[in-house]
């Protein structure tokens, strides 16, 4: 009942507050300005992360007070979160109005890790392929704020056409929800479907033709509630399997931030700076329609997601449906590009 009280709240909530973050963006005049490695052609309001965060915030509180037996003895859990998310809002409002220094962003960033840490959000164990767990040890905290860090910027790096980073988002919280119902972990399931809850509530206003962006303040806020996910989850049960799901369903915008800092290292660049060649530009240069490009990297999302899950289900026969599917988007994606050579 919780969970679709969450539900609900962070979405009305998110519908509400983002046409109020349009009003004063465009008030403001604090908007994303068209430039030279960005798709959009106009300026564009830039403070519907805002929405998503405060809809989130509010509603994971909110329902901590309406079922306080449920999170009890979690309040330094949810402060954790609430302070490190504050902190990543904060410095990307900065940026959003001022350009922050790429320095300046990843202190802030580790500092936010730093807070999640403190807060037990860490990851102790991992996978080994060749069954059983790996013990980090004395790499844990390390390997936490790294990761952590990692997925912030994955998802805001990934934030490149309309509703492409929040509909990713969505799904890899979904799957993270259906994880964490799998394996009782509670904290977990809230914060990944309030998370859904906020992040639909925002997308009608972010889908193409979008009528006001994420930002980088609320790019990086989603990448830090979903890090938080990740990190608290892998400390009861990574053994499982079905604890792959969610580094399988940010699949798309971790494969992306790899070839992106690989890309650009290799041509004596800084990771960091900005290009034309993440995913969603090759399948727009290649002959994808703006909608087509998203939804096709939806479909990725989605086939990635329902694969992990499959796999700790051992169910052959939907394994096989859902190879054909992928199957079938390779395809679609193989066409585009030869259309696009010749």
């Amino acid at each position: 009942m919780h969970y679709l009280t969450a539900f609900f709240i962070a979405a009305v909530l998110s519908l509400l507050f983002t046409p109020l973050a349009l009003y004063v963006s465009v008030k403001g005049k604090i908007f994303d300005r068209p430039g030279l490695r960005k798709i959009h052609q106009k300026a564009m309001p830039c403070l519907g992360g805002a929405s998503v965060a405060v809809a989130v915030l509010i509603t994971i509180w909110l329902i901590k007070s309406l079922w306080p037996g449920i999170f009890y003895g979690l309040t330094g859990k949810f402060t954790a979160i609430t302070f490190g998310g504050l902190l990543i809002l904060g410095v990307g409002l900065y940026d959003d109005l001022k350009s922050a220094s790429v320095a300046l962003r990843l202190v802030f960033q580790f500092t936010a890790a730093s807070i999640l840490i403190a807060g037990g959000f860490c990851v102790t164990i991992l996978p080994s392929p060749l069954g059983g767990v790996f013990e980090l040890g004395l790499f844990s905290i390390p390997f936490t704020a790294l990761w952590i860090v990692f997925i912030i910027n994955a998802i805001n790096f990934i934030d490149g056409l309309d509703g492409l980073a929040a509909g990713i988002a969505i799904i890899v919280a979904a799957a993270i929800f259906v994880s964490a119902e799998a394996s009782g972990e509670g904290l977990i399931g809230l914060l990944a479907i309030v998370t859904v809850g906020a992040l639909l509530g925002f997308l009608p206003f972010n889908f193409h033709p979008a009528r006001i962006f994420l930002g980088d303040s609320g790019a990086t806020f989603i990448g830090f509630i979903l890090a938080a996910m990740t990190t608290l989850g892998t400390m009861k049960s990574i053994a499982t399997v079905a604890l792959l799901i969610p580094i399988a369903a940010l699949g798309v915008p971790m494969v992306d931030t790899f070839s992106a800092v690989l890309r650009r290292t290799w041509r004596g660049q800084m990771f960091y700076r900005a290009d034309k060649e993440h995913v969603h530009h090759t399948l727009l240069t290649i002959g994808f329609s703006h909608q087509g490009a998203v939804m096709f990297l939806y479909g990725i999302t989605v086939f990635l997601a329902i694969l992990a899950m499959l796999l700790s289900l051992a169910d052959r026969r939907l394994i096989s449906i859902l190879v054909g599917l992928f199957l079938i988007l390779v395809w679609i994606f193989f066409k585009k590009w030869q259309k696009g050579r010749d």
